[in-house]
């Protein structure tokens, strides 16, 4: 080949590489662009949806010097969060989408024989954002004023004392179940969609109690709506200071906070994963971010 000729097929070759480099670089700009949605397979207006809410409020705020990338949160109930998770483990592995559970998500693959998912194979933990505690409560014409005296109702009436819970296998069927193991306590467990629609049962009378996240039930507390017997952390909650803790008020050895944490599809790329962990984290450090997360009864886990 004369020269000539050899210098025409490089200059092929190089204007190709830069074609091909030029899409590649579109393909990226494109993923950074992309909307992030975060899923949440609860109601609105809960812990998880809330917690997704604010992460989401920050990165929006974190991009906005980065192309201005938007964040979208979804909520897509029912099945005790296993719909909303069938959507993220079946989604692409592009870091364009992400999901908020909780404590159901690791209780799942014990309560149903089947899933649609692989728990562990279709989906990559990303980041936790908050470890929350919850609220034993009851409704204010529920004659016990206090957690043993609400065992001791359960004992004079086994299977009689109803409790509710925002669904088979929440955070807060299992905060009260882990009562009943460690008491011996027998109680009807009553399921709802969502704590929201529980709590409201508790407040009317129709059922005893919940063992509710403090998020969501700190403020009916504070307006005389439900009275608190216990709290299921370590320690008590500076929002309720003279609240004891589960382990305070009879049951030695007690502690139940619920994790929230974020997932991703299982085979999205590490690199993807190490960059959306930084920004969470960075999210987290924000003195703002904090302070929210401790107003609602949280404490930021990294």
């Amino acid at each position: 080949m004369s020269h000539s000729g050899q210098g025409a097929v490089r200059a092929i070759l190089l204007a190709a590489v830069a074609v091909l480099g030029g899409v590649g670089m579109q393909r990226a700009n494109a993923q950074a662009s992309a909307p992030l949605r975060i899923i949440v397979p609860f109601p609105p207006g809960g812990a998880a949806d809330s917690f997704a809410r604010l992460v989401g409020q920050r990165l929006v705020e974190q991009w906005q010097g980065a192309g201005g990338r938007q964040v979208v949160v979804e909520n897509r109930t029912g099945a005790g969060g296993i719909i909303g998770t069938e959507v993220v483990a079946k989604a692409p592995a592009d870091g364009n989408t992400l999901l908020m559970v909780t404590v159901g998500h690791a209780v799942n693959p014990f309560m149903y024989a089947k899933l649609p998912y692989d728990t562990r194979a279709d989906l990559a933990p990303l980041a936790i954002v908050a470890n929350v505690p919850s609220l034993v409560v009851v409704g204010t014409q529920f004659p016990a004023r206090t957690l043993k005296g609400l065992l001791d109702a359960a004992r004079a009436q086994p299977g009689k004392i109803e409790y509710g819970s925002s669904g088979v296998g929440s955070t807060s069927h299992v905060g009260a179940a882990l009562i009943e193991s460690m008491t011996g306590v027998e109680m009807l467990h009553v399921p709802y969609k969502g704590a929201a629609a529980a709590l409201q049962d508790v407040i009317g009378g129709r059922i005893a109690a919940s063992v509710d996240i403090i998020t969501s039930s700190v403020q009916l507390v504070r307006s005389q709506k439900l009275n608190a017997l216990a709290i299921t952390g370590a320690k008590r909650s500076a929002l309720l200071p003279d609240v004891p803790t589960v382990a305070e008020a009879g049951v030695p050895g007690y502690e139940f906070t619920a994790w929230y944490m974020l997932l991703a599809p299982g085979k999205t790329p590490a690199a993807a994963l190490e960059r959306l962990n930084a920004d969470v984290r960075k999210a987290q450090e924000a003195p703002e971010f904090r302070q929210r997360i401790q107003d609602i009864g949280g404490e930021v886990v990294s």
